[in-house]
């Protein structure tokens, strides 16, 4: 999704009433085209996320959000594509941060991991996550700047880290899920991209 491209596509071409916006438009939709892009909202199924029901998916919305629970704990991720950042004119990979929270019936603390899901090879690659780091709340919601959350997870002890990884993955938030996620929101804002992309045509078109 080359936004600057588009940009810069409108300036070459011009035109006599929109500068060449609509030819330019007409050329991105082109292209996302050739590039398999999805043409109805993607949607996480059950053999992509095990033991997880979808809580939120909007199709114009960028967060999802997963629930898993059973009688003694809930598991709760949450995840968004990072910012869109450039390197030049092209844009970089983009990783997926992932926020899970894991609580019991009538016990607190809740637990929340902040995670990052990376694609190996670009956009369509395998993925794995990292954590970044790993606090715990008298209730959910109850994060402020104020207060002590504890120590960076990189400064944890090298086998404190790998026994709160293996916590999550004991819970379901594994590589898979990570790939899984990761895939389906880059393939939700290809769809929303071009969505965007239809109704700027719809627009200029019609003048």
């Amino acid at each position: 999704m080359l936004l600057r491209r588009l940009a810069a596509s409108a300036l070459r071409r011009g035109g006599a009433n929109d500068g060449g916006v609509l030819a330019a438009v007409r050329a991105e939709i082109a292209h996302e085209l050739s590039s398999s892009t999805p043409s109805s909202p993607p949607s996480l199924q059950s053999q992509d996320i095990p033991d997880f029901a979808t809580v939120s998916d909007p199709p114009r919305g960028q967060e999802v959000l997963l629930r898993r629970r059973d009688a003694s704990e809930e598991v709760l991720v949450s995840a968004v594509l990072e910012p869109l950042r450039f390197e030049g004119e092209e844009p970089l990979p983009r990783d997926a941060l992932m926020k899970v929270f894991v609580s019991k019936p009538d016990v607190k603390p809740v637990m929340r991991f902040d995670c990052r899901a990376f694609a190996d090879e670009g956009d369509g690659g395998s993925a794995d996550y990292d954590v970044a780091n790993a606090c715990y709340h008298p209730f959910a919601g109850d994060a402020g700047e104020d207060k002590y959350e504890g120590p960076e997870f990189r400064d944890l002890d090298p086998r404190l880290q790998v026994a709160l990884k293996g916590y999550l993955v004991a819970r379901g938030v594994n590589s898979k899920l990570a790939s899984s996620l990761h895939h389906h929101l880059v393939e939700k804002e290809r769809w929303q991209y071009m969505n965007w992309l239809k109704t700027l045509e719809d627009m200029f078109s019609s003048h």
